[in-house]
């Protein structure tokens, strides 16, 4: 099950676009680990972060970026991946880390929560005040521009996990277009009381099943009274070596195609994109990887990057080095808003306009001058 990077994209910027981000971008990765064994010794093993561990508790194996899918029973406590669940016996240091990322996060959305008289469900409204607009062929900022993304969840409790659950419409591109019921987990605040700071695991139970994504940034979402706090920051330690950002590269040494320079980083099983390509990998860190293609050495690296803000990446072999960046803005200033950056402002889903200015296509022909190749080859 895929879920397009190219058409949640189109719908992300500038509000929120929740359903789109809480849901997932890039699709699932291979490692979904969860199951709602009541007793944890007779769990499935937990899949973790390992690319290397291919078997699927049935046996079988797995095939790309396709998840691994564990029934989960309804009635019971749902175990998420490893990484995601406390660790430390003190529930109270738990909650505190999460109170530190939630405070250290920069992107940031506020507005307004709605209960609903039954105490069951809750209607989530993040609002835009202030924009970029266009008028005829200028640009200018609006102070006075409004946009409210809502979405309307039930919510349930499963032991420590916030269950945020509706009834899911599927990507228009899909060939089935059967609608269904999707819970999305959350950790970090108190059971039984919505009040807090919770943090998104980007897992999601569906249909009996559970499915896990590993993209390249946290979210939280801070509940108090009727108001609301969304906020996404880079996760910690990401391995930016597994992103459709390295996938295309590969295939872009092998075949040729085309790079997305981007952020969000979106995660990717690499794997078959390097054996494809004839990619030997000598040495890698989560930033930087070593390998040679076609009798040239390569030295990537990730020099910067920032969810919705700015990406900075370093091909090199020999004496030529590769620079590909990326700059972008949901919220564009005042003094970005004009006609002189027309060529990067672009019109979401709001009716405002945000900024988007990168360099695919010259780190495509620099890349193609080390290989030797035209850029249409």
């Amino acid at each position: 099950m895929k879920i397009r990077a190219s058409f949640i994209q189109s719908i992300i910027l500038p509000c929120v676009a929740l359903l789109a981000l809480l849901s997932g971008c890039a699709g699932f990765t291979e490692d979904v680990a969860g199951n709602a064994m009541a007793d944890s010794e007779n769990a499935a093993p937990d899949a973790g972060t390992s690319h290397d561990a291919g078997i699927l508790p049935d046996g079988g194996t797995r095939d790309g970026d396709q998840p691994q899918v564990i029934t989960v029973d309804s009635s019971t406590t749902i175990n998420l991946p490893s990484e995601i669940v406390p660790t430390s016996p003190d529930e109270y240091t738990y909650i505190k880390d999460t109170v530190a990322l939630f405070e250290s996060a920069k992107n940031k959305r506020v507005g307004k929560l709605v209960r609903s008289d039954a105490g069951d469900s809750v209607t989530i409204v993040l609002e835009i005040n202030g924009g970029c607009v266009k008028d005829g062929e200028s640009f200018a900022y609006d102070q006075n521009f409004y946009f409210a993304d809502s979405n309307t969840f039930a919510f349930s409790f499963r032991g420590d996990t916030l269950l945020l659950t509706r009834i899911s419409e599927p990507d228009p591109y899909e060939a089935d277009q059967t609608r269904y019921e999707e819970s999305l987990l959350f950790v970090g605040g108190k059971s039984g009381s919505l009040d807090g700071i919770w943090k998104n695991t980007q897992c999601r139970y569906r249909e009996g099943k559970m499915y896990c994504m590993n993209d390249g940034y946290d979210q939280y979402f801070k509940f108090y009274g009727d108001k609301v706090e969304y906020l996404i920051t880079d996760r910690e330690n990401y391995d930016y070596m597994q992103t459709v950002f390295v996938n295309q590269l590969f295939d872009f040494l092998g075949n040729g195609g085309s790079i997305q320079l981007e952020t969000p980083y979106y995660y990717s099983d690499t794997k078959y994109g390097q054996e494809s390509a004839g990619i030997s990998i000598l040495s890698k860190t989560n930033t930087t990887m070593k390998f040679t293609q076609a009798g040239k050495t390569f030295d990537l690296s990730v020099d910067y990057a920032r969810y919705g803000d700015s990406l900075h990446v370093t091909l090199k072999s020999g004496d030529v080095s590769c620079v590909g960046t990326v700059r972008e803005m949901d919220d564009v200033l005042s003094g970005v808003c004009s006609a002189d950056n027309a060529d990067y402002l672009h019109k979401s889903s709001s009716g405002a306009y945000t900024y988007r200015r990168m360099n695919s296509r010259e780190f495509e022909a620099c890349v193609d001058g080390i290989l030797g190749r035209n850029q249409n080859d």
